[in-house]
């Protein structure tokens, strides 16, 4: 957190010398800029930051209770079930359905890092079912894929190797 808030500051006292440098008129010295009222504002600007990035980076960051059903916000065409156990793992599974006749799932396993706000896998399991005319199910065999499940407020993004773009879920029940 500490280097976030210096990082911040960094970039603010930057961001203030060059609006400072840039505001004034040709004819004007850059030295007649006063370097304390400078330092005094950008400690007030990082004491602000300092506080929105400590709310801002709640969002993306701490507890949060995976268990129970999601839904992709976008398509709605993908659900998400998580059960933690009492380990601590949760175990994940994702099914998207591509189509009246073929649905994509993915079995996880892994542990939520409350620091980083992401459970992310290695060892992912990908399969995609598919129906033919007389509705008899074959089933692919499994792909491991890598990826992560990523907290962003009470919602969760999710990546994944084997999907070709980022998919936002919505708690639906617990």
């Amino acid at each position: 957190m500490m280097k976030n808030k210096w990082l911040v500051a960094g970039a603010l006292l930057l961001s203030v010398l060059a609006f400072t440098a840039c505001g004034k008129k040709k004819e004007e010295n850059f030295e007649e800029v006063d370097p304390e009222a400078v330092v005094e504002e950008v400690q007030e600007q990082v004491d602000t930051a300092g506080t929105m990035s400590e709310e801002f980076l709640a969002d993306y960051t701490g507890e949060m209770d995976l268990t129970g059903s999601w839904q992709d916000e976008v398509s709605q065409r993908a659900t998400m079930d998580i059960e933690k156990a009492e380990t601590g793992t949760c175990h994940v599974l994702i099914h998207w359905s591509s189509g009246a006749k073929e649905a994509s799932t993915w079995e996880i396993s892994g542990t939520y890092d409350e620091t980083s706000g992401m459970l992310s896998y290695e060892d992912g399991n990908y399969t995609v079912h598919t129906w033919d005319e007389n509705d008899k199910e074959t089933v692919s065999e499994g792909e491991v894929t890598k990826g992560a499940l990523m907290k962003e407020g009470d919602k969760l993004r999710w990546t994944d190797s084997k999907n070709e773009v980022d998919c936002v879920f919505v708690k639906v029940s617990e």
